[in-house]
């Protein structure tokens, strides 16, 4: 008497597992739909990324709840084509349908690298670092690692060239590749049981998204220009793993750990069909159990870091907060831009000191941290020795000569003596 009740409970938990792939589509849809009504604010620019996405924020009716959908949608979305491609390949579908798993797996691939992309875009002191890990994962690549990084920068520093990339890579080449999978993959419809049960999944699924996206807008840190030297940047919670993993993995080998070592499992899931029967499970299984035990570890010991510098983040999430309270001053950034433009003439930092200098030493000179560097202050500089502010232009040309490492490069190619002397000036005259 009990064992058909038993069956049959299993079975409808069975038939509700399968629904992975309609919440995948609804939450595809609701990027798709909120990127769109986003993109008619953003301009992809570091002088007024930061501005757009504030007036989004502030100004636009549900401004704030849409780039919140757009936000958490990425990093839940990535976690159900997780959950897909674990589904799929419980069901053995590489062996049985290769279209449906190949696609699966490509999905996973290019919804991270959308997020990726995504994330540099509000361009705040989050998403700054974010393009300097990038640069970082890229620039050690073996054999490619300099025309990669060149690529991805547009040039040889982070500039507008860099955010109007990811911008286009975000917008135009990620959306069409993913519409490119899901025809690929369409290729006969489903019973009209499974498109029910698929639409109230993915139903129940955007109800929980939307009621906490109204709970919890998406995070905003101040802009680039604005933040001091003690901000801690946090990464998406689907990126929370590879910030953790570069603490542990030094120098060049980041990149092998963050963009080969992934490049290469997504490899062996798509070519997984073509295996041997016998190998299939097994490597696919390995392969899979791999991925989440690091996923799932290093996102355990990021939250568990997160003890140490609780008071912190706690400090900039109220500042946050208030920021939010405050009305937009579209005047008021606008002078702030102007003040920017001529502070070389009113003791403010020269303009190519903000250009090439600022990321790493401060607004002020008061120094700045990018990821696990801690990049020194420039304040009382002149009291130590050899750094007159002859010495100055002449380390800015060579910084080896004066016993600098990198990522200190020389700036020969980039400033003009003048411009180099316009800094070392400013510089020498930073007082505690």
């Amino acid at each position: 008497m009990n064992t058909p009740v038993s069956n049959h409970r299993s079975n409808g938990l069975s038939v509700w597992l399968q629904t992975t792939g309609g919440v995948v589509g609804v939450l595809l849809l609701v990027q798709f739909l909120t990127g769109i009504l986003l993109a008619f604010y953003y301009v992809p620019s570091v002088d007024h990324a930061h501005t757009t996405v504030s007036y989004i924020e502030k100004v636009v009716s549900s401004g704030s709840w849409l780039r919140s959908l757009h936000h958490y949608g990425s990093q839940w979305l990535a976690l159900f084509v997780f959950l897909h491609v674990v589904r799929l390949f419980f069901d053995k579908s590489y062996g049985d349908r290769r279209i449906g798993w190949v696609a699966a797996v490509v999905m996973l691939g290019l919804v991270m690298a959308a997020a990726g992309t995504g994330y540099t875009l509000p361009w705040d002191a989050r998403a700054f670092f974010s393009a300097r890990v990038a640069e970082g994962l890229m620039s050690g690549l073996p054999f490619v690692g300099r025309n990669a990084r060149f690529w991805v920068l547009g040039g040889n520093e982070i500039s507008t060239i860099t955010l109007s990339r990811f911008f286009a890579v975000h917008v135009l080449i990620m959306p069409f590749a993913i519409i490119g999978v899901i025809v690929w993959r369409f290729r006969s419809c489903v019973s009209w049981a499974n498109l029910n049960r698929n639409t109230i999944a993915g139903g129940v699924v955007f109800v929980a998204l939307a009621i906490w996206c109204a709970k919890f807008p998406a995070p905003l840190g101040p802009p680039v220009e604005a933040m001091t030297a003690d901000y801690l940047p946090r990464p998406g919670a689907q990126f929370l793993w590879l910030y953790q993993l570069l603490k542990y993995v030094p120098g060049g080998l980041g990149s092998i750990a963050g963009v080969v070592l992934p490049g290469l499992a997504v490899g062996i899931l798509v070519v997984l069909p073509w295996l041997g029967a016998r190998m299939r499970k097994p490597i696919g299984g390995a392969v899979l159990a791999g991925l989440v035990l690091t996923v799932t570890t290093m996102t355990f010991f990021a939250y568990m870091s997160d003890l140490h510098t609780r008071e912190q983040l706690a400090r900039q999430a109220t500042e946050e907060t208030k920021w939010r309270t405050e009305p937009f001053n579209p005047q008021l950034l606008q002078s702030a831009q102007r003040e920017s433009q001529t502070s070389g003439s009113t003791g403010g930092p020269p303009e190519m000191y903000q250009k090439f200098c600022v990321n790493c030493h401060g607004p002020r000179g008061e120094g700045a941290q990018q990821g696990t560097l801690r990049f020194p202050p420039l304040l009382d500089v002149a009291a130590k020795p050899r750094r007159t502010t002859e010495d100055i232009v002449a380390l800015l040309k060579d910084p080896t000569a004066y016993g600098l490492q990198p990522p200190m490069r020389s700036f020969s190619d980039k400033l003009t003596e003048e411009q180099m002397r316009e800094i070392a000036a400013w510089v020498v005259q930073l007082k505690r």
